[in-house]
């Protein structure tokens, strides 16, 4: 699928996904991985505009200085791609860790976000396994980063072209920035900001994920319009491993509630 690229304000080229029209639908990917995990989320261009940027860092997109690595300047970017897309507003849809990015953009800068997709969403990382999931996969990029993507690839897909393809696409994105998108979402802690989030929100899940799915409550608790959708023996890899199920979700979510403006 040929990408597109443009360069903003700060000097970045930013590589992306611009495919179909209607209403947008901007995808964000988890540390390392880039803008290839929502393979998949490509059909849904017949249905909605999809724009799927590599952060960057990351993938086809410029090099930059893991010292500017945060959430902020991840949003900001978000922010900036949109400007230069001439898109005003538009639905975000974060993966795994690249949720906090969306979260960030849905509390921070809520007049550009219209509704809000988590596949495997977590506002903090709270208890200690998960920890020690973000600790070590920044430990593998470190010291094994091929090894990392290699794990990641497999356990994304049997698909062996699309393995392929997310494991050389994982080794484009520098090691230092991987590592510290691993850092950043180690350490935020949107929680308390939750009830700021006034967008209808589609969280997905795997009902084998238990460390992730319990965070799940946070959002029930403070966001007033959502749904919650469980994949049954699923673990954390809903875009690829479900995405049938989780692409007509996307299609009911848009049509049903941001397009009619209901929940």
């Amino acid at each position: 699928m040929p990408s597109d690229s443009v360069i903003l304000e700060n000097g970045n080229q930013i590589t992306y996904e611009d495919l179909g029209k209607g209403t947008p639908v901007i995808f964000v990917h988890p540390p390392g991985m880039g803008r290839h995990v929502f393979y998949y989320q490509q059909k849904l261009k017949k249905n909605m505009r999809l724009i799927i940027p590599d952060l960057s860092g990351h993938g086809d997109s410029s090099k930059i200085h893991s010292n500017n690595v945060s959430i902020h300047y991840y949003a900001e970017e978000i922010i900036a791609l949109m400007d230069k897309l001439m898109i005003d507003k538009a639905v975000l849809c974060g993966y795994s860790a690249g949720g906090a990015i969306t979260q960030y953009l849905s509390i921070h800068f809520k007049e550009r976000v219209i509704g809000l997709i988590l596949f495997g969403g977590y506002p903090a990382v709270l208890n200690t396994f998960l920890q020690w999931e973000h600790k070590a996969g920044s430990y593998m990029v470190k010291h094994h980063r091929k090894f990392l993507a290699q794990i990641l690839a497999l356990s994304h897909t049997k698909n062996k072209k699309l393995q392929k393809l997310l494991f050389n696409h994982m080794l484009k994105s520098q090691k230092n920035v991987w590592y510290q998108y691993y850092q950043e979402v180690l350490h935020i802690n949107l929680i308390n900001d939750l009830h700021k989030i006034s967008i209808p929100v589609l969280l997905m899940y795997g009902t084998k994920s238990d460390l992730i799915n319990k965070y799940n409550a946070y959002f029930k608790k403070q966001i007033k319009k959502y749904r919650i959708v469980y994949f049954k023996h699923t673990n954390h890899q809903v875009p690829t491993k479900r995405w049938k199920l989780a692409n007509e979700e996307i299609i009911k979510y848009i049509n049903g509630t941001i397009e009619n403006k209901g929940i």
